[in-house]
């Protein structure tokens, strides 16, 4: 994906999360005028699909910011460590798995001698990490690893990780399990509230360059 300005991001950002606000509105029409006998089979079935707008919009999210990152062509030294991190991950986890002491000391000469070289920020799908099983725990370590502020999102750690994520592992595992239609509601505008947060950091930290060191 190519992304070389802040507007074609925010183009990009707000298109993602927009038909997902929109379907989930429709979905939620549909929910709430079904028959009483239909509707709690809609609303595992909007479990499902919630969790779906939630771990998709994350991932296209930071993903987009990334490709934005790299194409800037900016240095380790001008990045800020979480992103200087990311871009050195690949070998930061050979580092971690090896005991060869070889690649311990490539790897400690290369941050000396290469810290001004251009970053090589990853911008494949894969670079975002969901695991097709986005917790709490790790919603913080994607957006930590973007430069975005995860603790701001510690009082939806439940929701995130029971209301909605065990939730949905339960249904998706066959089990029947049914949720009621105001808790479905009440985990739908706090899940979008979180997803307008996420999209205006990453859009401030892009306008701002708060991906650059501080001086």
């Amino acid at each position: 994906m190519k992304i070389r300005t802040t507007e074609r991001l925010y183009d990009y950002i707000s298109a993602d999360l927009g038909w997902r606000k929109k379907e989930l509105s429709v979905f939620k029409g549909q929910v709430e005028r079904a028959e009483f006998r239909v509707q709690p089979a809609l609303l595992r079935a909007s479990i499902a699909l919630l969790y779906a707008h939630w771990e998709g919009f994350v991932k296209n999210s930071a993903h987009a910011y990334l490709c934005y990152l790299a194409s800037l062509k900016l240095n380790y030294l001008q990045l800020r460590p979480e992103l200087a991190a990311l871009a050195m991950r690949a070998r930061l986890e050979e580092f971690e798995t090896t005991n060869k002491a070889e690649i311990h000391a490539a790897l400690i000469r290369d941050v000396r001698e290469d810290a001004s070289s251009r970053a090589r920020i990853p911008t494949n799908r894969d670079a975002v990490r969901t695991f097709s099983n986005l917790n709490y725990d790790r919603l913080c370590d994607i957006l930590c690893s973007v430069g975005c502020d995860f603790s701001r999102y510690s009082p939806y750690e439940d929701l995130i990780d029971e209301q909605l994520l065990a939730a949905r592992n339960r249904i998706a595992h066959g089990e029947e399990d049914y949720i009621r239609l105001t808790d479905w509601d009440d985990v739908r505008v706090e899940i979008i509230k979180m997803m307008d947060d996420i999209s205006n950091q990453i859009l401030n930290s892009a306008t701002q360059k708060s991906y650059l060191v501080e001086q």
